[in-house]
């Protein structure tokens, strides 16, 4: 199957005149109905044979010494093979001895105890325990890489009441050009983790799905493991699975070929936000309708919720309650993956006992709409070196709003979503990130799919002169010092990270925009 066959058939409509932007929704659905009808995609089952032709190919190349490549082929055997086979066993025993041979001892470890697990032959259980001993023995000997991933960044601020993952003296505020954003009710200093929020909904590009998580998107090198019925999505720990499949897989998994033939990439939360809903209201489809078609007056405040005794609905609730995004040039969009999400999902037995009546189907496909708006709102959309994206949305962080002159960065790491402060934030001034270009890096050719009104985009001249101003003697000697720590291989990340966050707290009010102080926040960010 080719990837994006759905997404390419219909591109083909606009470009030829059969379907206009300004098309209304009836129209999209007619047009989009065709399509996918028409194309008919089956779905990929789980086979064994496959997932044994890929784990020969893999065995070549691992005698080859082509560590990485074989390390693809067993994990899309493993994605493959049937549940409960040796084959499941014997791809992540293979996966064992490709890390065994890198050096990575606890992800061979993991996927050692994968093999014994998953019906691994006894008469090559020898070999395998062999293998886990001497795993043991060279972690105990020191020689370990260390290559589990491990949460980073951890907060380090006093934590608010409710909300433990939340520095405290954060709030919410409405701005007139952004509508929500994040608040400091105090001060806050360079190197502060004011955010460790776990991921509640994520959307990953079909090419990561064999890197990161389809539930949490932690990325774990190719040592994830597969969901039991559809050879597409997969998993960093079986809590993970299970919450996904509970949260919304098991809407998905019936068609999940024909999604990432659709692949709308991070916009995936779409559907997802929706099957999350209406999980939190038991599958309860009436009580969701009575709560989501009165339109909603005021966003709600995910502060105002206690997370140490999380309600997932109120989760939910929190989330639809939001002014969603609108922009007239990109509305096709949005009725575009309504419109292809409602007709694929409906294929599925899983949503079309429950989605029965006209009524409910219309409110399906009206929410996919709606939610496909908030999503652009609530997202929070990152790539890797290869353009590959990666979406994901948690209650708190989604109040963060974007400018290209951000006092704070954001990382997606081990699953959650971490603000740091990158210069002085005083109290009562917004929190914002970059969700990509920066005054200081302008990113040509970056979407951000919004028109920004930041105050780096609406300067004028005098903020922009400033960003031409020199540094002080005395500023440009801790400069060149900074400098010289930056370059010391002997010096540790922490160590440089330390003398960033001193120096940009000494000289950002004073010199904030400049240029230089503008590449000391871009290392900043980079380390």
């Amino acid at each position: 199957m080719k990837k994006n066959m759905i997404k390419q058939a219909l591109s083909r409509k606009f470009d030829t005149g059969e379907l206009h932007r300004d098309s209304d929704l009836q129209d999209f659905l007619k047009s989009i109905n065709e399509t996918v009808r028409t194309m008919n995609i089956s779905e990929i089952r789980k086979s064994d044979d496959s997932a044994a032709k890929l784990r020969i190919a893999g065995n070549q190349l691992y005698q080859e010494r082509k560590y990485a490549e074989a390390l693809a082929y067993y994990t899309e055997s493993i994605r493959l093979a049937e549940p409960e086979s040796d084959q499941l066993g014997m791809g992540y025993a293979n996966r064992s001895v490709i890390y065994y041979e890198q050096g990575e001892f606890e992800f061979a470890l993991y996927n050692i105890d994968l093999a014994k697990r998953n019906n691994y032959p006894e008469k090559l259980m020898p070999k395998l325990l062999a293998r886990e001993l001497n795993c043991k023995q060279q972690i105990v000997l020191g020689q370990s890489k260390g290559t589990v991933p491990r949460p980073m960044m951890s907060i380090n601020v006093d934590t608010h009441p409710r909300i433990p993952f939340l520095a405290d003296g954060i709030g919410m505020n409405y701005y007139p050009r952004c509508g929500r954003g994040l608040a400091a009710e105090k001060d806050f200093n360079p190197g502060d983790v004011i955010l460790d929020e776990k991921i509640e909904l994520c959307g990953i590009d079909f090419d990561l799905s064999c890197h990161n998580c389809n539930h949490c998107s932690a990325r774990f090198n190719y040592s994830l493991i597969p969901c039991p019925t559809c050879p597409i999505f997969m998993y960093c720990s079986q809590e993970c699975l299970e919450q996904n499949w509970k949260f919304y897989h098991r809407f998905e998994c019936g068609v999940a070929t024909k999604l990432s033939s659709a692949s709308f990439v991070t916009l995936m939360v779409t559907p997802r936000l929706f099957f999350y809903g209406l999980s939190q209201f038991g599958d309860d489809l009436q009580a969701m309708m009575e709560y989501c078609e009165p339109e909603v007056t005021e966003p709600s405040n995910p502060l105002d919720l206690d997370y140490t005794n999380l309600n997932r609905l109120e989760v939910f609730k929190a989330l639809y309650n939001n002014h969603p995004f609108s922009d007239p040039e990109i509305e096709y969009v949005m009725k575009y993956v309504a419109c292809v999400y409602y007709v694929v999902f409906l294929e599925n037995p899983a949503v079309s006992s429950i989605i029965r009546t006209a009524a409910q189907q219309r409110f399906f496909l009206l929410s996919l709409l709606q939610h496909a708006r908030l999503s652009c709102s609530l997202l929070a959309d990152t790539s890797d070196s290869q353009s590959r994206s990666l979406g994901t949305i948690s209650p708190v962080y989604s109040i963060c709003n974007h400018s290209c002159d951000p006092n704070a960065a954001t990382f997606i790491d081990s699953g959650r979503s971490k603000v740091i402060i990158l210069r002085p934030v005083h109290k009562g001034e917004q929190i914002v990130t970059s969700y990509g270009p920066t005054w200081w890096r302008p990113r040509p050719g970056h979407i951000l799919g919004f028109r920004c009104s930041c105050i780096a985009c609406n300067a004028d001249q005098k903020w922009r002169s400033m960003i031409e101003r020199r540094f002080s003697p005395e500023a440009n000697k801790n400069l060149q010092t900074l400098h010289d720590v930056m370059a010391r291989n002997d010096f540790s990340v922490a160590n440089k990270l330390n003398a960033l966050q001193q120096f940009v707290k000494r000289y950002a009010d004073r010199y904030h925009p400049q240029k230089d102080l503008g590449m000391i926040l871009s290392s900043y960010r980079l380390l």
